[in-house]
């Protein structure tokens, strides 16, 4: 599409996560006809909670994944694979990386988080995260290379015992069939601190089932290529404990995406300071959505419902800003919690339900699956799911 024969000056959302595309999805179902552009530096969408259901080949990349050329197709809205490098906030202007300059009306920036290797000195040299499909892949080829070998391998280090950590220790143990050991390292005192107590005693349950074990109160104290360092957070015993491993895979620490264009935007914490209506004061016609925002210092949850509302709200607030209306503050609905925990085992905490098991991993893949953008791909995903009776059933019996 000729962006210089637009009806008018767009919408333009810059970051295709969870946030930005439910602005984009908001937006056009409440379209006035003003263009909606859409700029990622990527190619797909990535629904980042069933990346492990891809690792473990119980989902296709397709259903993972969806190309934002066959959304936008769908949808109607204009997609750039580019990165913005310079934004004017006084012209409304912003500037890509093949140097297409965008008048906008609106602008909503949700550029999210990625792995921060900036904690510990060499880390990014050793350690893998798992935010993207670039880290799917090295992980697939890492689980394949392990069960072709007949080799003993040295322990598996996952750093982190929040919802990555402990659904990818054993999603990875079930896909190993526990040939060597994982070492889940996390300088709290308890695994899943900010999680719902039913869903940490089953993910407690599900790692004393395989071939994990759990360092709490220990953090990495230096890494490198084989060989890492332990230090206990008490400082008073100040232990250490010395590892040989095979594989370092970090899930300890997130930072805002490489957007040099919003660093200005940024506070001392790394975030960026909204009011009520997810804007900055200085700047009315900037929205910013995710993982990258807090509200009066404190930092909102970082999970993808967040961003999912925050989307929706973003994009009623574009409308009613263009119309002249009042603006509505954003709250946050808190409607439960998911966790994978192993090939065909989840837990559930919310939606009515507190379960876990197999019927658990169906609903949750169920209730993902439905939320995909785009109505055409969300039918497609959840079909070989949509008429289980156990579902349908137990779904039903929930809301009596």
């Amino acid at each position: 599409m000729d962006l210089n024969n637009l009806n008018s000056d767009p919408i333009v959302v810059v970051g295709g996560g969870f946030g930005g595309l439910a602005t984009v999805q908001a937006l056009l179902a409440k379209s006035d006809g003003t263009p909606v552009i859409l700029i990622d530096e990527g190619n797909r969408f990535l629904f980042k909670p069933l990346l492990y259901e891809l690792l473990s080949g119980e989902l296709q990349l397709w259903e993972v994944a969806p190309q934002y050329s066959d959304l936008a197709l769908e949808l109607g809205f204009i997609f750039l694979q580019e990165y913005v490098v310079e934004i004017d906030e006084i012209e409304q202007k912003l500037i890509t990386s093949s140097e297409i300059e965008i008048t906008y009306s609106q602008l909503v920036i949700s550029t999210g988080v990625t792995t921060d290797y900036s904690l510990l000195e060499n880390l990014e040299d050793y350690a893998f995260g798992f935010s993207n499909l670039n880290d799917f892949r090295i992980i697939k080829k890492l689980i394949t290379k392990i069960n072709n070998s007949t080799e003993t391998t040295n322990p598996i280090v996952i750093a982190g015992a929040g919802p990555t950590g402990v659904e990818l220790a054993c999603k990875i143990s079930d896909l190993i069939k526990d040939r060597i050991q994982i070492y889940l390292v996390d300088k709290g005192d308890k695994i899943l601190p900010n999680c719902k107590s039913f869903n940490r005693e089953k993910a407690i349950d599900a790692i004393g089932k395989r071939n994990i074990r759990v360092y709490l109160d220990y953090y990495i104290k230096s890494v490198d290529k084989t060989f890492l360092e332990l230090s206990s957070t008490d400082n008073e015993t100040n232990n250490c404990i010395k590892i040989d491993y095979s594989t370092l895979l970090w899930t300890a620490g997130l930072k805002p995406s490489k957007s040099k264009f919003a660093y200005h935007f940024l506070n001392e914490n790394e975030k960026i300071k909204v009011n009520e209506f997810m804007q900055m004061d200085e700047y009315p016609n900037i929205f910013f959505v995710g993982d990258i925002t807090c509200y009066e210092n404190a930092p909102f949850p970082a999970s993808a419902q967040v961003a999912m509302q925050q989307g929706s709200l973003v994009a009623q607030n574009i409308i009613s800003l263009r119309k002249g209306n009042a603006r509505k503050p954003f709250k946050f609905e808190d409607l439960g919690e998911m966790l994978s925990l192993g090939i065909g085992n989840a837990s559930i905490t919310g939606y009515g339900i507190t379960l876990a098991g197999p019927l658990a991993f169906k609903i949750r893949r169920f209730a993902y699956l439905m939320r995909m953008p785009g109505f055409l791909l969300s039918f497609k995903s959840s079909g070989s799911c949509l008429f289980s009776k156990k579902i349908i059933n137990h779904l039903f019996s929930q809301s009596l």
